[in-house]
Order: C-alpha cells, then structure tokens, then sequence
C-alpha cells in the first residue's frame, strides 16, 4: 500500500472510525485515485498527439 494511504488509514483509526468505515472510505479513495490516474494517462496521450502532429506540421 502506498505511504499516503497508510497514513489515512492510521489517522482514520486512531480518530476511532471503525475498521468497516476506514475499509469502505479507503476503496473509495483508491477508486477515485485509479479514475484520475486513467483519466490523467488519456490527457498525457492525446498531448502527445496533438504535439506529434504540431512537429508533422499536421492541422489539429
């Protein structure tokens, strides 16, 4: 598990959420994360596109 998470979910223990609550919120955030990792992966892609075709001397 990364660092981050394992900080969250400390915190989120010791401020006495249950275990359920902390694993719920958890799945949550590691959801969100991997949407703007795929989402972040498309923008990085269709960039590098847009700038190949910038040097090909291509119209958008």
């Amino acid at each position: 598990m990364e660092p981050g998470f394992q900080a969250i979910v400390g915190c989120m223990l010791e401020a006495g959420w249950s275990r359920g609550e902390t694993l719920r919120s958890l799945k949550r955030l590691i959801a969100a994360d991997n949407m703007t990792q795929k989402e972040n992966a498309r923008t990085e892609t269709q960039l590098a596109i847009a700038r190949a075709m910038m040097r090909a001397g291509k119209p958008l």
